[in-house]
């Protein structure tokens, strides 16, 4: 004789089991799939802030390409200023070395920013200065470059607003620790850490 064909309870409890674990290999595959898409979601908010940086690491280079020509065209006006011109040309190059680190640059940017302040404040000591072609023509340089570094920094700012919320809210907030994203730092700049280029060049 062959075996007793099972008996209606015991159909029921297997396929009671085979249930449960399919439910459990759809939870399983659907909190994968949801920490996968929020993985994603994450490391593309990291890119952005990334690349934004980048951008403002682009226009800061900028106004340092113009510096050493300030420096240039100052020093034929007032090269007895020797101390500041050498202490303009030194934070540059600091600046220049600094790479990566938002608070080091800004740190840098900020002592570039207060050493070009005091040079251009000497035009209005030196009206040959303020009159001279090369001089009128790096001030609307760097004018432009600080409207330029001004739109980079608004672009990385919101771009680390938006990952920052992503990483300290639900459901971010629950993984993100664990998976290796950590708070961003704005690039923020007060007023004493912008170039005063509103040098009146009418007289």
């Amino acid at each position: 004789m062959g075996p007793d064909p099972p008996r209606p309870e015991q159909l029921g409890r297997d396929s009671a089991g085979t249930s449960i674990v399919k439910a459990a290999l759809v939870v399983l595959v659907v909190v994968f799939v949801a920490l996968a898409l929020l993985y994603n979601s994450l490391v593309a908010k990291r890119i952005k802030v990334r690349r934004s940086f980048a951008g403002v690491d682009v226009q800061l280079a900028k106004r340092y390409a113009l510096i050493p020509n300030l420096v240039e065209v100052v020093k034929g006006y007032a090269s007895h200023e020797r101390e500041l011109l050498t202490a303009v040309t030194e934070a540059r190059n600091r600046a220049l070395r600094v790479t990566g680190d938002t608070a080091e640059q800004r740190l840098a940017a900020a002592e570039v920013v207060n050493t070009v302040n005091r040079l251009i404040a000497l035009a209005e000591s030196y009206p040959d200065l303020k009159a001279d072609a090369q001089f009128r023509l790096l001030m609307r340089s760097l004018n432009e470059t600080e409207a330029q570094i001004a739109a980079a920094r608004r672009t990385f700012n919101m771009a680390v607003q938006s990952y920052n919320t992503a990483i300290e809210t639900l459901p971010g907030a629950l993984v993100a620790s664990r998976l290796g994203f950590g708070p961003e730092t704005y690039f923020e700049a007060s007023p004493e850490e912008r170039l005063a280029v509103s040098v009146d060049l009418t007289g």
